[in-house]
């Protein structure tokens, strides 16, 4: 009725107006509830255009005439599009349904832009300083494994490394250094970053078979448009704690066929002061960042689409270790044929051919005690190509199957020259030209068995030959291994299920049941003389390793309402052949505690559970809180396992407003006493701190973003952290945005 009233209001007193225009309206719900959303968005995709839902979820917008496509976004919900055709004159009736956010059956966690989005976290928001690693750190069950201020390494539920697979763009790369010093998540960009997707153990086994987890990081992509436009924004931002500077742009051109985009970044950060004003040395770095996307329609059904990834790091400082790097590269270039509807069973088809090189240097020039008393070079590099084709079939949403095939070739090698004062340089290989061959099949379907109950079945298989080919490399390893050719082939075999049951219409309890594999890491298969400073061991590969295998079984219960969401989850992991470093010998040179070599561990067990919530005070105010819990066991040490995280909590209260927000949000956790005494852990203190930031739109186009990071000066390091090295303490941070909005376009 107060719809019908507006529009009665505007065609009276708007006349002249109305002969030109034309206005749409309706009302914006929970799907789930039917309750009204107030304050939800509604707004004109490539305009500054929109307006917000009053009391009832009503809204409306008088526009001119023409074609249009309107979306409506509230927090903690999904957003949805719709386009429209706006006649003068005439009023179109328009109703948005959105759906509560949910952690789908893979546990697939999508954050959008400069806020996640997509799961239970989905109004925390970032600041123009945020890095990749800040937004996958705010995931429940995500942890991050610090060498220093640069390249933190994401952990899930305490698995990180070759337990994990790491994509861009579902592309497959390998990082290029034996201490794991450049994650592949190193190599993107917050500012380019579409979304994330997480899977978590072996229930996500689309892009590899694995124990620990996937992590798929999209870029933002080139865009259509009904007409011929470009949009632009510059960002420029600078810490104090680390005096960090920090500018980013965007470009991006669009057509009815085609779509131009262009993004970079610039960071330079010196070293960060801890909160007793001790300076931490090397924790500096210098970073560059490049992404290029093209997109061009070949006609309604297909598209192609091109992309280049470029990062460059230099002069990277690792508190944590005894050598620092002088420089991080990747490129990366993919090509995509997208295609839709080619029949009424094939719905989609993606082909994707791609390639990408890592390279990476350790070294000490700027150490002035020197690891071993004499200078190093730990160059390395990987290589990498693949292709697949990703296809989804079915006549209807009731039952979907997918197919993947995949394939791709990695090289890896690394060496270590030393200098000592009175000889000539030495050379050792640590990684011996390691070439990998991988092909892979992907299948997985869906059903909807009923309105309230629907399952999904994945299974995965996987054939891998792996072979050294440096000859230095070789003969190091048939010291140990004298009859290993140093050639193996594995077959992989990974599967799951699901079954999702609505247990009323706000309750949803998901029961997953997984199985999977993963092969051993050239380090674990391969490697020779890699020196580990938490245990201070140098570790020996093992070309014999065989492949660790994990059962795991969860259990989630999701509660939604119109006020917000709750979620509580409990999972079990069970390991055989866990892949574990064991002492060979005590002997070795003054600078190491001994020789250790990986075996097969035996079994080992990981269980757990991560709770959340999130509650809306009110229109202005919500607040979103989790729990996350694990212990772990390797059982024939009667030890725990390394790099578990302990009992943590986070939480944020939001006020946000039309034109800026405010956000203060803690992280926390209990001292951990449950380290592994075999791998050299020693125990972590507990630790509380507060963070508080926010953003005003000074005026269309430009905004301002600040705040303090460690607002009490904490004190504090992280079970995570090697050597116990002191996070950053208070500091505050500046930065503005300016797009094209302020040119009045």
């Amino acid at each position: 009725m107060q719809l019908i009233s507006k529009s009665f209001i505007i065609l009276i007193l708007g006349g002249n107006l109305v002969a030109q225009t034309g206005m749409v309206g309706g009302k914006a719900t929970d799907h789930s509830t039917g309750l009204p959303l107030v304050g939800a968005n509604i707004m004109v995709q490539d305009s500054n255009l929109g307006t917000a839902a009053d009391l009832d979820g009503l809204f409306f917008i008088m526009l001119a005439e023409g074609n249009y496509i309107l979306s409506c976004s509230m927090i903690g919900y999904a957003p949805v599009t719709h386009p429209v055709s706006v006649i003068a004159g005439q009023t179109i009736d328009l109703t948005f349904e959105l759906e509560p956010v949910t952690i789908e059956s893979k546990h697939f966690v999508t954050v959008q832009g400069e806020k996640t989005s997509g799961h239970m976290l989905g109004h925390l928001q970032q600041t123009n300083l945020s890095t990749t690693e800040n937004l996958i750190s705010m995931i429940e069950g995500v942890s991050l494994i610090a060498r220093g201020s640069y390249a933190q390494e994401p952990s899930i539920r305490g698995m990180s490394g070759g337990r994990m697979n790491v994509t861009i763009n579902g592309m497959k790369s390998f990082g290029a250094c034996t201490d794991r010093m450049d994650p592949i998540t190193s190599y993107v960009e917050a500012d380019a970053l579409n979304s994330i997707e997480i899977g978590k153990g072996a229930l996500s086994i689309q892009n590899g078979s694995t124990v620990g987890g996937s992590l798929n990081l999209t870029m933002n992509q080139p865009e259509y448009a009904l007409k011929k436009l470009w949009q632009w924004h510059i960002k420029g931002g600078f810490d104090s704690g680390s005096e960090e500077r920090k500018f980013s742009f965007s470009w991006k051109r669009k057509t009815p066929g085609s779509g131009l985009s262009l993004s970079g970044a610039y960071r330079k950060a010196g070293d960060y002061t801890a909160a007793d004003k001790q300076i931490i040395a090397f924790t500096g770095f210098e970073k560059m960042n490049l992404n290029f996307g093209y997109k061009k329609r070949l006609n309604q059904k297909s598209q192609l689409l091109f992309e280049l990834v470029s990062d460059d790091a230099y002069d990277v400082g690792y508190s944590a270790l005894p050598m620092d790097v002088g420089y991080a590269r990747l490129r990366m270039l993919g090509l995509t044929l997208r295609t839709k509807g080619i029949s009424p069973h094939l719905l989609n088809a993606e082909w994707k051919v791609y390639g990408n090189a890592i390279d990476h240097w350790m070294d000490d020039s700027k150490r002035d005690v020197l690891f071993m008393d004499m200078h190093m070079d730990m160059p390395g590099f990987t290589r990498t190509a693949g292709s697949f084709i990703d296809l989804l079939l079915g006549k209807s949403a009731q039952s979907l199957l997918k197919l993947k095939s995949d394939f791709y070739w990695t090289s890896s090698y690394a060496d270590m020259v030393m200098y000592p004062q009175d000889s000539s340089p030495m050379e050792m290989v640590t990684w011996p030209g390691v070439e990998r061959w991988n092909m892979g099949q992907f299948v997985e379907y869906q059903s909807i068995i009923k309105p309230d109950m629907n399952i999904n079945l994945s299974m995965r298989y996987d054939l891998f030959h792996s072979m050294a080919t440096n000859e230095m490399g070789q003969d190091e390893l048939h010291i140990f291994y004298p009859d290993n050719d140093l050639e193996r082939l594995d077959h992989l075999l990974s599967a799951n299920a699901h079954l999702s049951y609505n247990m009323t219409d706000n309750w949803n309890s998901l029961l997953s049941f997984a199985s999977g594999q993963r092969m051993p890491t050239v380090s674990e298969a391969y490697g020779y003389y890699l020196y580990n400073p938490v245990d201070g061991y140098l570790y020996l590969g093992n070309p014999d390793l065989p492949i660790e295998t994990s059962r795991q079984v969860e259990w989630q219960n999701s509660l939604t309402s119109s006020q917000g969401r709750m979620s509580l989850n409990l999972y079990f992991y069970k390991f055989n052949h866990y892949i574990f470093g064991q002492v060979m010998s005590e002997d070795a040179f003054s600078y190491a505690n001994g020789w250790k070599k990986y075996i097969d561990g035996g079994a080992a067990r990981i269980f757990g559970l991560e709770w959340s919530v999130l509650h809306r005070l009110s229109s202005h105010f919500m607040f979103q809180g989790g729990v996350n819990y694990e212990k772990s066991r390797l059982d024939d040490y009667d030890d725990c396992l390394p790099l578990i995280p302990p009992l943590e909590f986070h939480g944020s209260l939001t006020y946000e407003d039309k034109r800026f927000w405010l956000q203060l949000d803690t992280r926390a956790a209990a001292a951990q006493t449950d380290n592994s005494i075999v791998s050299g852990e020693n125990s972590t203190p507990a630790f509380l701190v507060i963070n508080l930031k926010g953003e005003v739109d000074v005026l269309s186009g430009l905004k301002l973003n600040l705040g303090v990071n460690n607002l009490t000066n904490q004190l504090y390091y992280e079970h995570l952290d090697w050597g116990d090295v002191y996070r950053p303490g208070r500091s505050g941070f500046i930065s503005l945005t300016l797009n094209n909005g302020i040119l009045g376009q």
